[in-house]
């Protein structure tokens, strides 16, 4: 995830660090080893793997205290893997999800983002977002 930065140099982040802060709960799920610096897809044992930096916008977000769990596979690999491809973004009853990446490059991509405001399809992300958190290793 980058800053994302809105055409006044608003960015996602710092919306989301505002929200934390007027009290909305706030609760971040990423792929963990695209959330860190340095090169993916090399050889590395967990424990190198959690000690590589985060992104700036995700430090930034753990910085302000917002729960961010970097989620990975089940089982080490020499590479290390993260399951998780799915974007989407759950507020209560609406839903935003689609292949948009969140980062400013995306902007530019052919990406489809669906908004839906309906309680009924919102549950089913609330249920998939904590089922990934017990089905999978989430580091926080």
């Amino acid at each position: 995830m980058g800053d994302l930065l809105g055409d006044h140099h608003d960015s996602v982040v710092d919306a989301l660090i505002h929200a934390q802060d007027r009290g909305v709960y706030v609760h971040i799920l990423f792929n963990g080893h695209l959330a860190r610096q340095g090169r993916i897809g090399v050889e590395r044992s967990m424990h190198d793997e959690l000690n590589r930096p985060l992104l700036p916008a995700v430090q930034r977000l753990k910085n302000a205290g917002i729960p961010v769990g970097l989620v990975y596979g089940q089982d080490d690999h020499p590479v290390p893997y993260s399951p998780i491809h799915s974007k989407y973004c759950i507020d209560d009853s609406i839903v935003i999800e689609g292949s948009f990446n969140w980062y400013n490059t995306s902007v530019f991509s052919h990406d489809l983002l669906v908004v839906v405001n309906n309680h009924q399809v919102a549950q089913p992300y609330l249920y998939e977002f904590d089922e990934i958190q017990r089905s999978f290793r989430v580091y926080y």
